[in-house]
């Protein structure tokens, strides 16, 4: 039998898996949905650079609750239609099997592993993608978090030593916030007060994982209220980054867009881009994003426009916004410029 995917070539090993998607935040990708993606029936969504990103857990059929899973972080190339190129795939399925045959929850030897690891479709995420990822598949099997947990907890209701807190530990208690009302307070009474780089690595972990409602309202009206170059702002926008829309959210970033820094715009269109999807329960008009966006350098605007027409499920809304007679005169002329020089 010709495997020709990595769905086959998990199933024919007898294996269970889980896929995440790495492209811009961490979070889950249903089988149904990554098969299909291999199949070409569906685009793959969240682009970044020409290239898809995912991270493939899986352990035997056998084992229990996927004891010691193995993990594999994958990049492949995507075509001009958003697609998977097939090849790349079929040259990855055509290296495991030449080294380990079909059965991929054997143990490797030594050289088998240097051997894999060499692959081109094999790459390492950053430390704070990797630390989401345990933190959501720690939480998934009901596994205790990190050794760093504790201290990370404490840290955000008192942040007097908080130069020694891991960034696992922030990922771990982020993953958690639902269990942990006095820390969700903390956290927003505290949030703009936290050292700049406490702050920063909070946000990073926040933007990978749906915190609860009540919550995300109180940082979107904390985000509200914060005048253009305030510090922290760009925080706040990037803790918001995997809620679902609803009007707090939708009127912070409303209120950002108006005048916003490059910093906010790069998260708007990096992380929020689903904010803006006319498709959306309560989306944020597209052309606010298109008004900012035209307010920065040509090629800052070039290479933001660029990310976005990549998005498959954003990019039919741009292109009939970006049509319209009543477009921002603003706006057309970064369009035409843009299009003029590509």
């Amino acid at each position: 039998m010709s495997l020709s995917t990595l769905t086959q070539l998990l199933q024919e090993g007898q294996s269970s898996y889980l896929c995440y998607d790495l492209g811009r935040l961490v979070q889950p990708l249903s089988n149904t949905d990554f098969a299909a993606i291999e199949n070409q029936t569906m685009p793959y969504p969240y682009p970044v650079q020409g290239h898809a990103c995912f991270a493939l857990v899986f352990w035997p059929q056998l084992a229990a609750s996927a004891q010691d899973p193995f993990l594999w972080f994958l990049k492949f190339p995507i075509d001009e239609r958003g697609l998977l190129e097939q090849g790349r795939v079929h040259e990855f399925i055509t290296q495991v099997i030449t080294l380990l045959g079909q059965q991929v929850t054997h143990a490797l030897t030594e050289e088998q592993e240097q051997q894999l690891q060499q692959s081109p479709y094999l790459f390492t995420p950053t430390e704070e993608k990797r630390a989401a990822l345990h933190a959501k598949l720690s939480l998934r099997w009901q596994r205790p978090p990190s050794v760093h947990f504790e201290l990370a907890e404490s840290t955000l209701a008192d942040p007097q030593h908080w130069q020694q807190v891991g960034v696992q530990g922030l990922h771990d208690v982020s993953a958690r916030l639902t269990q942990l009302e006095t820390t969700q307070a903390a956290i927003c009474g505290n949030f703009l007060r936290y050292p700049e780089a406490l702050r920063q690595a909070l946000a990073v972990a926040l933007e990978h994982q749906t915190v609860p409602n009540a919550m995300a309202t109180e940082l979107a009206s904390l985000l509200a209220q914060q005048p253009a170059g305030a510090e922290g702002r760009a925080d706040l926008l990037r803790s918001l980054a995997s809620q679902e829309p609803d009007p707090a959210i939708i009127t912070a970033v409303t209120h950002v867009l108006q005048q916003p820094s490059v910093d906010e715009v790069v998260i708007c269109c990096a992380r929020l881009w689903p904010l803006f999807d006319p498709m959306s329960d309560c989306p944020v008009p597209l052309a606010s994003l298109l008004d900012a966006l035209a307010q920065q350098e040509p090629g800052i605007f070039a290479a933001l426009i660029t990310d976005l027409l990549r998005l498959p499920g954003l990019r039919p809304h741009l292109l009939v916004t970006l049509q319209r007679d009543d477009l921002p005169q603003q706006v057309r002329q970064a369009w035409q410029a843009f299009t003029g020089a590509h």
